[in-house]
């Protein structure tokens, strides 16, 4: 193990503490490496991680001089090639790149979902707003338009007719690029609306089985913004809607070809049962991971690098320190201008808490989860849940907004 290295492809997280703790190496692939990465990392590399064919060459040279065992991201715009460099080095262990490309594009998750007829929904792919009529013949409003490769709710769409979809399409194709500089796919998403109260499935799948570690609620604006402002971890479902959703989950991880990988699926309820909205092949995100590990003791991040070693939940160090229930709450802008909140605010149920902003900047109106403003997690016990201890909480923040025009 002490000659054993791991390829850690532009991490976003704690990736390379976890790798670490394991006992491995680490080789950091990033565009640009900060000074203090310089140390913290065995082997550091810069590297342009959009061209790919530069990356695949690197690391062909490195396995030809150092013992490499295992690539790992939870970067979810990096799990692709993450998975391409582990079957190019021919690693045992691995996310399978089909897969991997049906988890990062809802487009291609869409087609092959409906191919294998597990949970089908209506949908469309368009380019532009031309021939509109045409192509949404068959589809009833309202309907859901957005990209199929983005992420973080952005450019996200309920339109209620054909005008807002040509708006919505419009602001789409402006958006040439995502955050790390990919192209933005084409192929724009039009979709029936799914309507019902959202959840997401923590999973892990190993060896083709898929163990379900649990059901998070999720709390969603309305549309048109659907920006996720909390977390309740478990999920509050009768058996039946819980037996329905584990198998949805299933048959869509199958379907997609997902193995080797802790995967956070996100359903929505509908009269119609359960629908995929997405599949994502890493841990969820919004400190889900820390809701997970207080209830179930599991922790998703670790487990995450494991899979990538063959390994699944028994080989994980499981905390007995547990408690019923855990959420999340995020804050948010209602609107452009100063922001101002008591910064010596503490409660005794909070458990975490965390500012973006400081008190007195200006902030622009949150319209997506990246412009959020903070977020504090709390635990429940036994005589409450956690979600109306969160609630509360909430209600004692004397957050507000000043409109820099009133001021």
């Amino acid at each position: 193990m002490e000659n054993q290295y791991v390829i850690l492809v532009s991490p976003r997280d704690n990736e390379v503490q976890l790798v670490q703790k394991q006992g491995y190496k680490t080789i950091l692939l990033r565009k640009e490496i900060s000074f203090d990465e310089i140390f913290d990392v065995d082997v550091p590399i810069e590297i342009d991680l959009n061209n790919e064919e530069v990356v695949l060459e690197r690391c062909l040279e490195l396995t030809n001089q150092l013992d490499i065992i295992s690539v790992f991201t939870m970067n979810e715009y990096r799990i692709p090639l993450a998975s391409k460099i582990s079957e190019m080095l021919q690693l045992k262990y691995q996310l399978p790149y089909e897969a991997s490309l049906r988890c990062r594009n809802k487009k291609m998750a869409r087609q092959k979902l409906n191919e294998a007829g597990v949970g089908e929904i209506q949908y469309r792919l368009v380019t532009s707003e031309a021939n509109l009529e045409s192509q949404l013949q068959g589809m009833e409003f309202p309907l859901i338009v957005k990209p199929s490769n983005d992420s973080g709710s952005k450019n996200v769409y309920l339109c209620q007719n054909e005008s807002e979809i040509s708006t919505a399409i419009k602001q789409i194709v402006q958006s040439k690029k995502n955050i790390v500089g990919q192209n933005i796919d084409v192929d724009i998403l039009i979709e029936e609306f799914l309507d019902g109260p959202e959840f997401s499935i923590e999973s892990v799948t190993v060896n083709g089985q898929t163990t379900i570690i649990g059901i998070t609620k999720k709390l969603v604006t309305p549309y048109p913004l659907s920006i996720e402002v909390g977390h309740d971890f478990p999920a509050n479902l009768n058996a039946n809607e819980e037996k329905e959703i584990r198998r949805l989950v299933e048959q869509s991880l199958t379907a997609l070809g997902v193995d080797f990988a802790v995967t956070h699926t996100e359903v929505k309820l509908t009269k119609k049962g359960p629908r995929i909205v997405e599949v994502n092949a890493r841990p969820g995100g919004d400190e889900i991971p820390h809701l997970v590990k207080a209830v179930t003791g599991i922790d998703l991040k670790a487990l995450a690098f494991l899979v990538t070693l063959g390994k699944g939940i028994d080989s994980l160090m499981i905390s007995s320190s547990t408690v019923p229930s855990a959420s999340i709450r995020f804050l948010l802008a209602n609107q452009e201008g100063k922001v101002q909140f008591d910064e010596q605010f503490r409660s005794s149920c909070i458990k975490e808490q965390k500012w973006y902003v400081k008190n007195g900047e200006s902030v622009k109106r949150t319209e997506s989860n990246f412009d959020r403003l903070g977020y504090f997690i709390v635990y429940g016990d036994e005589q409450n849940l956690s979600s109306s201890i969160a609630d509360s909480v909430e209600k004692g923040l004397s957050l507000k907004i000043e409109n820099l025009l009133e001021i």
